[in-house]
């Protein structure tokens, strides 16, 4: 097997892997919104799995390059697999399980799955090495996020609404076994990127470290508010379906996204990797407005409008985290990946882990009461709309403004890339 396909399998395995693990976690949360009606419970679980990666990122960062990657790869896919089953056993035989009850399982599972998103990540320049074939190499494992980030919402709630919370979980749980399969599909022993390939770094790279450095601070400060902005977006798009426009969308919703996705790939495949800062800086910006015109009332009734948003939404984030992925790469020598990948990822793992903290209580807490105020005038009550649903948008919003505040205060040093 050569080093290209050993990619594209554990890419596959990857892919489905985290598809059927987020597609489960949309539908627990989701599950529990639905009978509780608390935004809270929703993200509690989003919570937990993100600060379980983040807490496990230390020891994989230090030990991650001294342990046999497929071995770790095995590994990581069974303990997933066997923690998914679980509890879809725990739903089948106890029926109302409460959220509470899960938490531990999905902790274990998230662990599991920061091993394999990290093991994977420093192999690509390993693996694939001529550089218009590492290009595609970066769009397709940035495309495994793009996908999830794309279907992964809709696809959970249309699930757990045709097939239960157990038949979700036990979906995740085949998809676990389908990426096991993919690993065991890659034995090659004379592929060095397989076994232990990284020494012990005598100045190991440490948070503080990239943030002080001036050629990375850059894409750190921009992946850390990418990264904030769509686990937001992940946990307020979703309950603004059900809430506002309502489920008849979400068929419609999860058309579009798939589509954009892969258009979004093309484009990359095409032309995007030989620019990859412009593509980033462009593509950052047209989410920005999208997201912006969530938050007003005017657009949310046209539905060719809406509509449109979401498709080039979904187009530009393939795009847009090839193009990260790429920038990252270009910072450190392959064997110093798993290493620095595991600070990459401590960052914009963290911000997800804020994110999932406060988008409860920016809508609950600020957003909601905020346009509840009876002294706004009448035009600002018109372009921001009222109902159950405005909230939620108008949360939308304003993570427009964050990914477009941080773009502009690096745009110059993103360029000069």
């Amino acid at each position: 097997m050569t080093a290209g396909s050993a990619f594209r399998w554990l890419w596959l395995g990857q892919l489905i892997s985290n598809l059927g693990t987020q597609c489960s976690l949309y539908g627990l949360g989701l599950w529990s919104f639905a009978r509780q009606g608390q935004l809270i419970d929703c993200a509690a679980v989003a919570f937990v799995v993100q600060l379980s990666k983040v807490l496990v990122l230390p020891l994989l960062g230090r030990r991650l390059g001294q342990w046999p990657r497929r071995r770790v790869l095995l590994v990581a896919n069974g303990i997933g697999a066997l923690c998914t089953l679980s509890l879809a056993g725990m739903v089948l035989l106890w029926g109302q399980t409460q959220v509470l009850a899960v938490l531990p399982l999905l902790a274990v599972a998230a662990m599991a799955e920061a091993a394999l998103v990290l093991s994977v990540a420093s192999l690509i320049p390993v693996l694939v090495t001529e550089p218009a074939a590492l290009a595609r190499a970066n769009g397709l494992f940035a495309s495994t996020d793009g996908l999830v980030l794309s279907a992964a919402p809709f696809a959970g709630s249309w699930l757990v609404a045709r097939a239960g919370l157990h038949g979700v979980l036990l979906l995740d749980g085949v998809s676990f076994g389908v990426a096991l399969l993919c690993v065991l599909r890659v034995w090659t022993p004379a592929l060095q990127a397989l076994v232990p390939i990284t020494p012990p770094l005598s100045e190991p790279w440490r948070l503080r470290t990239v943030l002080r450095w001036e050629a990375a601070r850059p894409v750190a400060v921009l992946g850390a508010a990418m990264a904030l902005v769509y686990a937001a977006t992940e946990v307020l798009f979703p309950a603004w379906m059900i809430t506002g426009p309502g489920h008849s969308r979400l068929g419609l919703a999860l058309l579009l996204g798939a589509s954009g996705y892969l258009l979004g790939d093309q484009l990359w495949r095409r032309w995007g990797w030989r620019r990859p800062g412009a593509v980033l800086v462009f593509g950052l910006i047209v989410q920005s407005l999208i997201l912006m015109g969530a938050g007003l009332q005017l657009f949310e009734g046209w539905l060719l409008v809406w509509g449109g948003g979401l498709l080039v939404f979904s187009l530009a984030l393939p795009l847009v985290l090839a193009a990260l992925q790429s920038r990252w790469q270009q910072l450190v020598p392959p064997e110093q990946l798993p290493a620095f990948l595991a600070q990459r990822y401590r960052l914009e793992w963290g911000a997800r882990l804020v994110a999932f903290a406060a988008s409860a209580p920016l809508v609950d807490g600020l957003v909601r009461p905020a346009l509840a105020w009876p002294q706004w005038p009448q035009w600002v009550v018109g372009s921001l709309g009222q109902g159950p649903g405005r909230p939620l948008a108008v949360a939308l919003g304003a993570m427009g403004w964050v990914l477009l505040l941080a773009l502009l205060s690096q745009r110059r040093a993103l360029m000069r890339g």
